[in-house]
């Protein structure tokens, strides 16, 4: 392990937290950005899944960028219309304006994470790359903590439009870092000697990742597991805890806050696992299983008290972690020369997910008359906890059927092809 690869996939996973605080930035400040720019709900859900739409549709071009041009270029370039977006957020005047703005900021975050894991894919061993990828997002979700508290002090101090105009400059600043920090790949690796491929070949390898069979019966978890969990983290988490436990921002920021730091330790606690009991799959099962218990719970329990509506908000984040095999999982299958390829379909299946969730939440929450004081009805609230529970559980059935790939099976690949 060189200092190099140590500090490239350091510099990835920082500049990750940029896109981890974006895509999750939006809950703790929707009542007030609701009420500065009077949107509905409904208008809530498809601005936070505007993000989600753009981060989606790039994935597959994301993947032809790195397998063509490599994590360095591709990222430092995204990140740019990632500063527009936040510019354009900060300026907006109503539903038009800050759904541009998201679209924008979608856009430009769309490589950062594919870019460190194809970076961790190539600058570390194989069985080594969910624990990598694992401490990639880890860290990472300091822009998940930093959406909780941090923002929202910020936000009591200069506004949520100031806000966004700092971020715009720091994301700039980000830019710059890759361009100068980042390699493609060790000297030695095939990246280099790589024959370049006709556009015909990228769009045959990328076809052939799709129709691989092992492949889709795997893409369902990718569909529901991660995008579950920002559902409630990043878009429902702060009206829950505002309208059915009348927390004001700076109260609900630390409960958030607590559920961002479930997020880093549940990432931390599942990354290992595969090589400790050598099987992704398993352990994703086992996660899963947890996670619709905890979700059934939220629905079936009315007007929880705090502590244990806190506590199983926090323990839905911990146990929902696991997604952070599923990627691993993937990838996999497949040689080196698609791995850009391999994860960023699997990573658009991910944000597919989280803007189709977001957004049936939104019409879900909506279609409740305004309770009696204001704001959303807690039943509103249990019936997407149970929608949820019901997409995780159609998700688990169908990746039962998949096929385990264990990383001592890819150790023994890699020592017989070196």
């Amino acid at each position: 392990m060189s200092a190099t690869a140590l500090r490239i996939v350091a510099t990835l996973a920082f500049t990750l937290i940029v896109s981890q605080f974006f895509r999750t930035a939006v809950s703790p400040i929707a009542p007030e950005v609701m009420r500065d720019l009077s949107l509905t709900p409904e208008q809530l859900g498809l601005v936070t899944s505007a993000f989600f739409i753009t981060f989606a549709a790039m994935q597959i071009p994301v993947g032809m960028m790195l397998d063509r041009f490599g994590p360095r270029r591709t990222v430092a370039g995204l990140l740019l219309f990632a500063v527009l977006g936040a510019l354009q957020f900060s300026n907006a005047r109503g539903f038009g304006g800050i759904l541009a703005g998201q679209l924008l900021l979608g856009l430009g975050c769309s490589g950062v994470y594919m870019g460190g894991l194809v970076a961790a894919a190539r600058w570390f061993p194989a069985d080594r790359f969910a624990t990598v990828a694992a401490f990639i997002v880890a860290f990472s979700n300091t822009g998940t903590m930093l959406s909780a508290t941090p923002l929202l002090a910020a936000v009591d101090a200069i506004g949520w439009r100031g806000t966004y105009l700092w971020l715009a400059l720091f994301t700039g600043a980000l830019s710059v870092l890759v361009l100068l920090s980042v390699r493609d790949a060790p000297a030695d690796h095939p990246f280099h000697a790589r024959r370049r491929e006709s556009l015909r070949e990228i769009l045959a390898g990328t076809a052939a990742v799709f129709r691989y069979r092992l492949l889709l019966l795997l893409l369902p978890m990718a569909f529901v597991s991660y995008p579950a969990m920002l559902v409630v983290r990043a878009l429902w988490a702060g009206p829950y805890l505002a309208d059915v436990h009348g927390l004001d921002g700076i109260a609900r920021g630390d409960v958030i806050l607590y559920m961002s730091m479930a997020v880093v330790g549940g990432i931390l606690l599942y990354g290992p696992l595969d090589r400790r009991f050598d099987t992704r799959k398993w352990v994703v099962v086992a996660g899963t299983v947890v996670t619709i218990g905890l979700l059934i719970a939220l629905a079936l329990l009315p007007v929880p008290p705090l502590w244990l509506a806190g506590a199983l908000l926090v323990c839905f984040i911990l146990c929902t972690s696991h997604y952070v095999l599923v990627v691993p999982h993937g990838k996999a299958f497949f040689p080196e020369r698609l791995v850009g390829r391999t994860v960023t379909a699997v990573n658009l299946v991910v944000f597919v997910g989280v803007a189709v969730l977001q957004s049936i939440t939104g019409v879900i929450v909506g279609a409740f008359p305004e309770a009696s004081g204001g704001g959303v009805p807690e039943t509103a609230y249990r019936a997407v906890f149970a929608f949820l529970a019901l997409c995780m559980v159609i998700a688990l059935a169908l990746y039962l059927r998949s096929e385990d790939v264990k990383p001592s099976e890819e150790r023994e690949r890699a020592r017989q092809a070196g």
